[in-house]
């Protein structure tokens, strides 16, 4: 996405292909053509679970993507959180100094100068696809909308079931005033909280695309989704959908740490990398098992995303015999994410009425050039010089 995929974006992206998925429910996710949607029919994508005692779930496929009623046909694919990296070393308890200087993303992206134009505007909403999110979490006060949305249960209760949500939402919007666990990019934006989990962290590409849908028509500028199935067509599909509502999809590019040139790079999704503190790709070795983040041409940008420090889950997820813990540091292009999220959400602060090409082209034009393109698509991301260029555009309008 941005100036950097111009060749992409001329690209007429066929949506009549379908792939077979490993894990998937047995369903079949589809999206009708608009001259044959029904009047007032608002679902993006829709389910269907067919009848193998008549034909195979194969055969079904096959027969819906000649039917020529449909811009997609695929497998309702699980989609996971990526495998947590978690440092237990880095585990603090309440009862530590101010946790600033723990954030190293902040010196990386030049925060404190960012800032100096703005902190993110309260009417900028970033709505978290996730595992729900502590509202009452200490460093999240004020800044959790109520007006969530849990796509598991069906109800409006997007409190966790994983600390995932709650992770990713403090790297956007922790509190930066109220001395406690350090700060967000963007800490007076606000989140609105999606839940599309289950206590096993797994998903749906449906209720992925759901979570896409009902984010950008709730109002949100900015939809993080820190998953996997980057290179799913339906994330396009929900990504067209929310560009042409006003909102930047951004999801994660995934940690298997492999070359992913087969991975389509789709105009309407900007997709983020992970680097470490020396500006390097982030890689970890476990054991007998290796990864990191993913790379090839359909990364548009790398941010922060090792030991970074972030908020926890402590009201629900610990036992009364447990020590309370309220942060903790993780890895992954999970955190890049919502770090980028954040950055995109103090653009929009400048000025909401930029488009999201606008908004991404802004981010890739303002990123630090830490190597090749291939690994690190346009750069590392800086907020101080994503707000300055933000600014400058928006006085020349």
């Amino acid at each position: 996405m941005g100036s950097r995929k111009v060749i992409a974006a001329l690209l007429v992206l066929s949506f009549s292909s379908f792939s077979f998925a490993e894990e998937h429910t047995g369903e079949i996710i589809y999206k009708i053509k608009d001259e044959y949607r029904k009047p007032g029919d608002k679902e993006l994508i829709k389910v269907f679970t067919p009848d193998n005692n008549v034909i195979s779930t194969e055969s079904y496929l096959s027969l819906m993507n000649d039917s020529g009623y449909y811009d997609y046909v695929g497998f309702n694919t699980i989609e996971n959180e990526p495998e947590e990296f978690e440092d237990v070393s880095e585990l603090f308890n309440v009862n530590l100094d101010p946790d600033f200087q723990k954030q190293w993303q902040h010196t990386k992206l030049e925060t404190i100068f960012a800032w100096d134009y703005t902190k993110g505007a309260h009417e900028v909403i970033v709505g978290v696809c996730d595992s729900g999110v502590e509202s009452t979490h200490e460093d999240l006060l004020g800044n959790v909308l109520s007006s969530g949305w849990d796509f598991v249960d069906e109800d409006n209760d997007a409190e966790p079931v994983t600390q995932h949500g709650t992770f990713v939402s403090g790297l956007i919007a922790a509190n930066s005033m109220n001395q406690l666990g350090g700060a967000g990019v963007s800490p007076n934006v606000k989140i609105l909280p999606l839940k599309i989990t289950t206590s096993r962290g797994s998903t749906t590409m449906k209720k992925i695309a759901d979570c896409i849908q009902y984010a950008a028509d709730h109002g949100a500028k900015v939809i993080n989704v820190s998953f996997t199935g980057v290179q799913n067509e339906v994330v396009e599909i929900a990504g067209k959908y929310a560009a042409d509502k006003g909102a930047l999809l951004v999801y994660a590019a995934g940690n298997q740490g492999r070359d992913r040139a087969d991975y389509p790079d789709f105009e309407n999704v900007f997709i983020v990398g992970a680097t470490n503190s020396d500006d390097q790709r982030w890689t970890y070795r476990k054991f007998f098992k290796s990864g990191g983040s993913n790379y090839g041409p359909f990364i548009d940008v790398v941010a922060p995303g090792h030991k970074v420090y972030s908020t926890t889950t402590y009201i629900r997820h610990n036992n009364q015999n447990d020590e309370i813990i309220k942060y903790k540091s993780g890895s992954g292009t999970s955190y890049a994410t919502p770090i980028t999220a954040a950055v995109a959400a103090l653009i929009y602060s400048i000025n909401p009425n930029f488009t999201p090409f606008e908004v991404a082209n802004i981010i890739t034009q303002s990123a630090e050039n830490i190597g090749d393109e291939y690994m690190f698509g346009a750069g590392r991301i800086n907020a101080h010089e994503a707000v300055k260029l933000a600014t400058k555009y928006f006085n020349q309008q």
